[in-house]
């Protein structure tokens, strides 16, 4: 079984469709859900706070701006093979996969649909004992976990509605953030070097 993990901030109109989205599936027996916007915002590293409390050994995480259609396919690919994480893209990101891979480690995106084991979320223990829980971790903890597992990935394309229409869903958008490419970056070079 399989506990999905929620992460929001301020675009609660979309949560009710991506639950639907989720509970259809009979292999995900629980959603854990954070409203970042209700709370501190710990931004991506709420998934992992999250999957520590999940029942399921299983983690599926998304974001809040989307729904994927075949999460059934994800988790399929994931079962062949649960030594990797299987994670879905769209196809500009599925076209520079490769420049996401570091000799035998990868850098993941996560938000397209992800499973990953619950016992891999330990390996985020070597960027906060060096790095504490600074605002590069909150930020940007899915690249530096996906890139401290030190494996590849299998990314497939999915079939992804995606909601990013609203010009005030854009300003809330990391992707969107003036400093992103600075976070991107400091978070792809310390993960690295660990």
């Amino acid at each position: 079984m399989v506990t999905a993990i929620l992460v929001q901030y301020k675009r609660q109109h979309y949560l009710p469709e991506i639950i639907e989205s989720i509970i259809k599936w009979p292999f995900i027996s629980e959603i854990l859900i954070r409203d970042n916007s209700k709370c501190e915002n710990i931004m991506c590293s709420a998934r992992y706070e999250l999957a520590k409390k999940a029942a399921n050994d299983i983690i599926y995480v998304q974001d809040d701006d989307c729904v994927i259609r075949d999460i059934d396919k994800l988790y399929k690919e994931f079962l062949k093979d649960p030594s990797t994480m299987v994670t879905g893209g769209i196809q500009d990101y599925i076209d520079v996969v490769d420049d996401n891979v570091h000799d035998s480690k990868q850098m993941g995106l996560m938000g397209w649909g992800s499973f990953f084991k619950k016992e891999w979320i330990g390996v985020l223990d070597k960027y906060t004992d060096t790095y504490g829980k600074d605002d590069c971790y909150i930020r940007e903890s899915d690249r530096i976990f996906s890139i401290l597992l030190n494996k590849r990935h299998k990314i497939l394309l999915s079939d992804i509605k995606l909601f990013n229409t609203l010009e005030e869903d854009k300003k809330v958008a990391l992707s969107f953030k003036s400093d992103h490419l600075h976070y991107k970056k400091l978070s792809i070079d310390r993960a690295l070097a660990l």
